[in-house]
């Protein structure tokens, strides 16, 4: 039952389909005839409306074709004709219209532009025109743009003045403000007529006179410019205003006078310096010239000269309106015609008043010492000469005093040069008041002073005059910023004529005789003697020798041996210096060697020793003996001026291989303690080197014992005087003892010097001497004998060893 109900109603279903297919068929055919019967109906609409519209589009091509064959007439007519006054015509406002209007107005614009391009031609031919007139034109001109100033042309003259610059030639050319003033000058008359510059771009500044037009150039606004040069015209006026300033402001007083020789013109110096006024004097005869020492007018006697000679110059004297005259340098030239006659005299005056002045100053100078204002030795000498020659005629007698302040140096090494110098001019303000109106009182020189005593009839009226008035008045304190100064001098007397008959002689005496005041113990007064005269010329002789002295070989070296007191060992040999001349023997060192400081030649004298003594250590190294030490004495001149001291040192040592430790110098009490900040500086520099130190001479100066521990000394020297005949007495002994006591507290080797006897020798062993150097032990030795001294030294030592 189930499959048949299935199949049942399979085949209803299936009917079903059937005939809704059936009925779908039937309305899809009435669909598609629907459709296409409002196709067709559409086709037709469309040939309609298209027909339409092609209708139309002929209508308007033929109406848009009408205008524009009149247009292509036109335009063909115009390429023909060349015409371009013909025009095409449309009367409506539309697209046509407007294309039409431009047609029109391009051949407008056509027929301007014809009309333009025949001007700018007949433009170009009169630019060509201009160009042609500005080259031909020998005046240097060019044309410049407005407003930006390039060169449009310029001919071949203007190329100098342009140096090549073809863009703003006034910027280069003007200064700023100059430029500006032109410009406003151009702006406002369209015109410039003679306006003078400086024109500075070309290869030199040049005065210029400019000339300039404002023109059209080439349909341009622009500036015709012409240059005339006015160098020289500009040179002569600015040297006419030189010559002008010149004569105005000259300093000195200028007078032209006329062939006639009145007055012309002055300038404002004579006016100033005269006191005249040119409405008093112009046209009148310089009468206010004169002649030194005479009233007659100056002028008038040199006419014919100067005539001749057109110049003359000399000394006049020039009168002034108020009274007073003043002297002048008078300087006169003729200017002559071209005739050769004279036109007109330039005078000139210069006031000499200062240069006389200054002649008298410099004469004053010349003659006188700066610092004091007294009469130096020139002076002096022709006074000393004018004094004898009176004395000579007269009979009367004339002396000369030759003065020398008593340690001046230590005032200014203290107190400072300008101490020293304010004691110079307090000592001649004394001087001056000590001696009478007729005498003179000069300086020579550093603290030396000489006195020349004229109409003296003895040498008890010189002394005289020198005790009652020059000695109590140079005792007198002498007040310096504050302080009180005392200084002593020492007089040397020489007389006219029995001390000397000429200049020359005079002085030398005087200078002997001060000098004998001085080694005397200064603060002396000494009449000259003939026992001087040898004295000092034996000194000059020494002096002239010993200067040759080192050179001549005739210096040498005697050693004096130091032992050890106890031991006797020898410790060191002293070298002392001796001169051995030719023909006046053995010279004693108490006599050239106060020569050789006073002289400085005590430095390459000290020098010499210093590598004598090095030698002497080699020689003795090289001859095989022991090594020993060599004590040198060392000058005060030496400390304080050679500069080179210390490296005269180190070369001498370096020289000869020596060391330093071998090397003992020996420094004197006084010299060390009479500037110690000033010698500890080269001292500590010795000592830094190795050598040795000791000081000599102990206890005979001015001892400052605070200042002793401040020298790195190795040993200390007890000087002969405490030793030599004076250890029996108790007093003598307890110095020497204090003395050994002092160096051993200081950690010195105590030397005792001149030990000539056996007890003396023991007496100081026992006091604690550490060494002694005497003629006991052994006279300075020259070198070979020191030698032989040390070997047979040396054998003895060795026999008693053994």
């Amino acid at each position: 039952a189930a499959d048949a109900a299935q199949r049942a109603l399979v085949a209803s279903v299936g009917d079903a389909w059937r005939a809704t297919g059936a009925e779908l068929d039937t309305l899809l055919h009435a669909r598609v005839s629907a459709l296409f019967s409002r196709m067709w109906l559409h086709l037709g609409t469309a040939l309609f409306l298209l027909c339409g519209i092609l209708s139309m589009v002929y209508l308007v091509a033929q109406q848009i074709s009408r205008p524009l064959r009149q247009l292509a007439r036109v335009m063909d007519t115009v390429r023909r004709t060349g015409d371009h006054r013909l025009r095409a015509t449309w009367h409506s406002q539309d697209e046509i219209g407007q294309l039409v209007s431009g047609f029109n107005d391009m051949l407008a614009q056509l027929d301007h532009e014809r009309d333009v391009q025949k001007e700018l031609a007949a433009t170009a031919r009169a630019s060509e025109a201009q160009h042609a007139l500005v080259e031909a034109t020998p005046v240097p001109m060019m044309v410049t743009a407005v407003p930006g100033h390039e060169v449009l042309h310029a001919n071949h003259p203007a190329l100098y003045w342009l140096n090549g610059r073809t863009s703003d030639p006034w910027a280069y050319g003007l200064d700023s403000a100059v430029r500006a003033r032109f410009f406003q000058q151009l702006s406002d008359r369209d015109a410039i007529d003679e306006f003078e510059v400086r024109w500075m771009a070309s290869e030199e500044p040049t005065w210029a006179m400019l000339s300039a037009r404002r023109l059209k150039f080439q349909g341009r606004d622009a500036v015709l410019t012409a240059f005339t040069p006015i160098n020289q015209i500009k040179l002569m006026e600015q040297r006419l205003e030189l010559w002008a300033k010149v004569f105005e402001a000259s300093s000195e007083a200028i007078l032209i006078l006329d062939s006639e020789r009145r007055l012309l013109t002055a300038n404002a110096s004579f006016y100033r310096a005269t006191g005249y006024r040119a409405a008093n004097i112009s046209g009148t005869l310089p009468r206010f010239i004169v002649a030194s020492g005479s009233d007659a007018p100056l002028m008038e006697q040199l006419a014919a000269l100067v005539d001749i000679s057109s110049v003359w110059n000399g000394e006049a004297v020039v009168r002034r309106r108020a009274g007073g005259d003043y002297p002048a340098w008078l300087m006169i030239s003729a200017v002559r015609d071209k005739h050769g006659g004279v036109s007109h005299y330039i005078c000139t005056l210069i006031d000499i008043t200062d240069r006389k002045k200054s002649d008298a100053r410099i004469q004053f100078l010349a003659e006188h010492d700066v610092l004091t204002e007294l009469p130096n030795r020139a002076l002096f000498t022709r006074r000393l000469g004018a004094a004898i020659e009176t004395a000579r005629q007269s009979g009367e007698q004339v002396a000369v005093l030759f003065i020398d302040l008593d340690r001046f140096k230590d005032i200014n090494d203290t107190l400072g040069h300008h101490a020293g110098d304010g004691l110079l001019r307090s000592v001649s303000r004394r001087l001056l008041q000590s001696v009478r109106a007729g005498d003179t009182v000069s300086r020579l020189g550093g603290d030396e002073f000489i006195v020349l005593l004229g109409g003296v009839t003895s040498a008890a009226d010189v002394g005289h005059l020198i005790d009652e008035r020059l000695l109590p008045l140079m005792r007198e304190p002498h007040t310096l910023g504050g302080m009180s100064l005392q200084v002593a001098c020492s007089i040397g007397i020489a007389l006219y004529p029995g001390d000397g008959e000429d200049i020359e002689t005079l002085m030398q005496n005087a200078d002997a005789a001060m000098y004998r005041a001085k080694s005397g113990g200064r603060n002396l007064v000494k009449f000259f003697s003939q026992e001087m005269a040898e004295s000092t010329r034996h000194r000059l002789e020494l002096d002239a020798h010993l200067r040759t002295a080192v050179e001549r070989g005739e210096l040498w070296l005697a050693y004096q041996p130091c032992v050890h007191a106890e031991t006797g060992e020898l410790m060191s040999v002293e070298a002392l210096l001796r001169w051995q001349h030719p023909h006046l023997g053995l010279v004693p060192p108490a006599q050239f060697i106060p020569i050789a400081e006073e002289t400085r030649l005590i430095v390459p004298i000290g020098a010499w020793v210093i590598d004598e003594a090095c030698r002497q250590i080699a020689r003795c190294r090289a001859a095989g003996l022991p090594p020993m030490r060599v004590s040198i004495n060392l000058s005060v001149v030496q400390l304080r001026d050679d500069t080179q001291l210390v490296e005269r040192l180190r070369a001498s040592l370096a020289a000869h291989d020596v060391d330093a430790g071998s090397l003992e110098l020996e420094i004197t009490e006084t010299v060390l303690m009479e500037s110690v900040d000033r010698y500890l500086g080269v001292v500590n520099e010795i000592r830094a080197l190795g050598v040795k130190l000791s000081l000599d001479d102990f206890g005979t100066g001015y001892s400052s014992l605070s200042y002793l521990p401040r020298f790195p000394l190795d040993r200390l020297k007890i000087d002969r005087a405490f030793v030599n005949g004076r250890l029996d007495a108790p007093a003598d002994l307890a110095v020497i003892r204090a003395i050994v006591g002092l160096g051993h507290e200081l950690g010195l080797r105590v030397v005792a010097e001149g030990v000539e006897q056996e007890h003396e020798a023991q007496a100081l062993r026992r006091i604690g001497c550490d060494e002694l150097q005497g003629f006991l032990y052994a006279k300075p030795l020259p070198h070979d004998a020191l030698l032989q001294w040390m070997q047979a030294r040396a054998e003895t030592c060795m026999g008693e060893a053994v």
